[in-house]
Formats: C-alpha cells, sequence, structure tokens
C-alpha cells in the first residue's frame, strides 16, 4: 500500500543556519518543519501549510530544491528552500516543543542521516532539483547527543 507524500521547508537565515523544529513525538527528532500533503493539496501549499502550523511563520519564495523517493513507504518528501521567513519562529506546543536556526556543522542529536542530506541538499541548491532515494537503511540517527532531548 502506498504511503502518503510529505512536504517541508529548508528555511535558510542570511547567516546560512537552518530553522530546525523538535518534534513532541515517535523519536523526538530535529526536522525541518513540514507534514503531510493533504489530499487534493499540492506539495507546495502543504509545505508552507505546515510551517505555518509548527512555527507560526511562513517561508519567503520557497523553491522545490528536493525529492526524496522512500522505498520503504512508496512515498515522496518535497523540500521547498526558502531564504528566510515572515514573523518569528514559535513552537506550536503541540507537535513541537521548540524551534531554533542552526549552522550544518552543529545539528543536534537526535537527527536521522536523510534528514542530514536534505538540508545540505537545500544548502547548497543551485537551481537544480536534488533526486534521492532514501532506502530503510539510510534513516539511522545521526549527531552529538544532546542533554536537554535525550531520548
Amino acid at each position: 500500500m502506498r504511503g502518503a507524500d510529505a512536504a517541508g521547508s529548508a528555511i535558510l537565515d542570511a547567516e546560512g543556519r537552518v530553522l530546525l523544529v523538535h518534534q513532541t513525538y515517535g523519536e523526538r527528532l530535529w526536522e525541518v518543519p513540514g507534514g503531510v500533503v493533504a489530499p487534493g493539496e499540492s506539495a507546495w501549499d502543504a509545505a508552507v501549510r505546515e510551517c505555518g502550523e509548527e512555527t507560526g511563520v511562513t517561508p519567503v519564495l520557497p523553491e522545490l530544491s528536493g525529492i526524496y523517493y522512500r522505498s520503504a513507504s512508496d512515498s515522496y518528501v518535497f523540500i521547498f528552500r526558502a531564504l528566510g521567513v515572515t514573523g518569528t519562529p514559535v513552537p506550536d506546543g503541540q507537535e513541537v516543543d521548540e524551534v531554533r536556526y542552526f549552522h550544518l556543522e552543529d545539528i543536534p542529536w537526535p537527527v536521522t542521516s536523510f534528514a542530514l542530506q536534505r538540508l545540505r541538499d537545500a544548502a547548497s541548491f543551485t537551481g537544480a532539483v536534488s533526486l534521492r532515494t532514501e532506502h530503510g537503511e539510510d534513516r539511522r540517527l545521526v549527531g552529538r547527543r544532546s542533554s536537554s532531548h535525550a531520548p
């Protein structure tokens, strides 16, 4: 059975830092704001909607930077790169308990290896959309353990 597609916003600030959310559910991962594309909704509308729901901000001029096929769920993740936001990021307090900007070399734990790949692709985006496949073995937790968010 085919899984649901997802969309997210890789938002970079003027210093090249990326905006991440800390999820309150599952493995409590650090990830780009995003979520499931609703039936009848475009991936770009889902990315903007999810960003607003999770952080209270709107991405500025998002561009598609990557399409990632998840072989395990037979679904796609669409990542849109934006250079800034309108508004001030604030966690929604339900799905997200923290929102912060990080330099790519300082991404906190826990984060998946494939999330890092999506972030690197967005940060190095020059107009050519990245096309990648995520296999189950690609989804491992990486990075440094954070004392405030260790499981």
